[in-house]
């Protein structure tokens, strides 16, 4: 289930349903179904008389368009949030409403319809990025997780691209743009956590060091012959930032904090909570927790080095 709210103008994406739970057949049926029930007006005919089923397609989906109730009628809602999937429009149908909707500046119209497009395909969306992280070697947490943000990821996509009025093709066969975007959202999240490997990337532009071996500059060195020794590593800037963090009250500038930032820290470093408790705890997505974890020690930082600089000159 995804809720949806506008923050600052911004459409942000809340999961109630975690995506930690185990895949069932039930997800593998929901992609199939989904896949048929779009095949008519969404898959590209593979023959010769391709152009002819394109412009027959276009045909009907205007068609039905212009059969729609007047915009924002109680017979209007009922149509765009039909449960039946047999009864429910195709999707390249909701895509025109939602940009009727933007250009009528209703954004709660728009939110609704936006709703029910997720709703429809996230039994989809969310086999399909479990099914292509198996592809990589992953403890099964880490798994989940990055799949719960893969599939963050491409509603973020499917957002922007259905906001744009330009990319027109969303309405004449959302199945394969959405097939587009799944691709290039794999692409971009695996190539941020360091495990894209593209031939023809610029070598000298900045690359993020993969998770993994991250993961072992702290451990020791183990040696041939049985002997292991431990690395010392000495980072400068480290040091200074934490001379720095000694002349300061720290748990005040916590305190001075936004509460959703305060609370994040307070269960992570002072109670020692895990991420996916505290999503629990505040209900929240683990998203949102590392967010606001990443943007409350920003603040910490900033601080910090401000007061720093002035101490030490």
């Amino acid at each position: 289930m995804i809720t949806q709210t506008q923050i600052k103008g911004k459409l942000t994406i809340t999961r109630k349903t975690p995506i930690l739970a185990e895949v069932t057949t039930s997800l593998r049926h929901q992609e199939e179904v989904w896949n048929s029930m779009e095949q008519e007006t969404s898959q590209p005919e593979k023959d010769v008389n391709y152009d002819h089923d394109l412009l027959r397609r276009r045909t009907i989906l205007a068609s039905q368009f212009q059969a729609l109730p007047a915009y924002g009628s109680v017979e209007f809602w009922n149509l765009i949030e039909e449960s039946q999937l047999k009864l429910a429009l195709p999707l390249e149908v909701l895509v025109k409403c939602i940009r009727v909707a933007i250009a009528r500046e209703d954004n709660a119209g728009k939110k609704r319809i936006f709703e029910m497009i997720f709703r429809r395909t996230q039994g989809a969306n969310e086999y399909w990025s479990l099914q292509i992280l198996s592809r990589i070697h992953l403890p099964s947490e880490e798994r989940c997780m990055y799949a719960h943000d893969l599939y963050a990821d491409l509603c973020e996509r499917v957002i922007r691209a259905l906001h744009d009025s330009r990319r027109q093709f969303w309405e004449e066969n959302f199945k394969h743009c959405l097939c587009f975007e799944r691709k290039h959202a794999y692409q971009a999240f695996m190539t941020r956590e360091g495990r894209w490997y593209n031939q023809h990337a610029h070598e000298s532009g900045t690359r993020r060091i993969p998770r993994s071996l991250i993961g072992r500059l702290d451990q020791p060195v183990q040696y041939a012959n049985g002997e292991s020794i431990e690395m010392d590593l000495v980072d400068e800037q480290a040091q200074q930032a934490l001379l720095a963090v000694e002349q300061h009250d720290l748990p005040l500038l916590i305190l001075n904090l936004p509460e959703k930032l305060r609370s994040v820290i307070w269960l992570i470093f002072w109670e020692g909570r895990t991420e996916k408790s505290v999503a629990t705890i505040l209900g929240v997505s683990d998203r949102t927790v590392r967010n606001r974890l990443r943007k409350a020690l920003n603040l910490l930082r900033t601080v910090i080095e401000t007061e720093g600089n002035a101490i030490h000159g």
